[in-house]
């Protein structure tokens, strides 16, 4: 669906709405860690998504057939038309990938570290009383 917009378009639009989301919905400072916890969880299961329709079809590619003799290769046209879309596929995946882990490590980071805010939170004000 997506195979033909640049990755770093498409992480770029996710973190804006990541950021545009957190914004709106927690403008007040008094909030529940869980709900952030919550926004932060259904965003990352929208930016994985979005990752995943930017894969290339793979199943095409075992459409080309492979060859199993040298006669069964025409020409040299075929075999690097035949590279070039095997080579585009790759690194196609190889950037998703990138991106799926980096955006993975950035939400996991940030639930953690709204975790710990949260459960520091809680026995700080236990001890205020």
């Amino acid at each position: 669906m997506f195979k033909d917009i640049p990755i770093l378009y498409v992480v770029a639009a996710l973190l804006l709405m990541y950021l545009i989301a957190y914004f709106v919905r927690f403008r007040s400072k008094n909030v529940d860690a869980f709900d952030k916890m919550k926004l932060s969880l259904v965003l990352f299961g929208i930016y994985a998504v979005v990752l995943w329709l930017c894969l290339p079809s793979t199943p095409a590619l075992e459409t080309f057939g492979y060859p199993e003799t040298v006669s069964d290769i025409r020409n040299e046209s075929q075999i690097l038309r035949l590279l070039q879309d095997y080579n585009k596929a790759i690194v196609r995946t190889a950037n998703v990938l990138h991106w799926f882990l980096f955006g993975f490590i950035f939400f996991f980071m940030t639930n953690i570290y709204l975790y710990t805010t949260h459960r520091e939170n809680q026995f700080n004000s236990k001890n205020k009383q």
